[in-house]
């Protein structure tokens, strides 16, 4: 690795594509930071999580380094892969929660993402939701994930996915009433 590529993340992303582990290890320290706000603003939505910031942010290296022949674009892509990760995380840690028959709580995330006004889901129950949604529509389900996950503004996502902030905004609407109304409660609702 030379010195000249030290602090740049893109020539650090094509000397690991080359297979250099010196240049991943160093760009994990660079983006060290960022994979912390990304996991303490994940972790402070979430009630009744026993992760750490720290915790979440290594077990989602340790899947990012597991994956392989991902062709790493940029830093917006690795931090959305990143936040997938740590969703993933997320959802296994509350699968073992509440497998667990001593715990009866539900984890949730709290998020303000979208109306500003917080929101409580049911972490397990917008997996699911999700999961339903990228069947439907794969790119509307990634714009939940990066939002929600990922803590990423509209334009970022706009970026990360190579469309424009209109269209994100769009899909944005329309995917979180699609969410809404999937994970509403079996007759919860209201006859008219």
């Amino acid at each position: 690795m030379d010195d000249t590529s030290n602090n740049d993340p893109k020539a650090l992303f094509q000397q690991w594509r080359d297979g250099d582990l010196a240049a991943r290890d160093t760009l994990f320290n660079l983006l060290y930071s960022e994979l912390g706000q990304i996991s303490a603003a994940l972790l402070r939505a979430e009630r009744n999580a026993s992760l750490a910031a720290g915790d979440l942010v290594n077990e989602a290296v340790i899947r990012l380094i597991q994956l392989e022949r991902i062709d790493w674009q940029d830093k917006a892509h690795f931090l959305a892969l990143a936040a997938r990760a740590m969703r993933r995380v997320l959802i296994d840690h509350a699968r073992r929660k509440n497998a667990d028959r001593r715990q009866h709580q539900k984890v949730t995330l709290i998020t303000s993402v979208g109306n500003g006004a917080p929101q409580r889901l049911e972490l397990d129950a917008l997996d699911k939701a999700l999961i339903r949604l990228a069947v439907i529509d794969k790119q509307r389900a990634e714009i939940v994930e990066l939002r929600y996950f990922g803590g990423l503004t509209l334009d970022e996502v706009a970026d990360v996915m190579g469309v424009s902030p209109a269209t994100v905004k769009r899909s944005w609407r329309a995917a979180r009433a699609w969410l809404l109304d999937a994970m509403e409660p079996p007759g919860a609702a209201v006859a008219h």
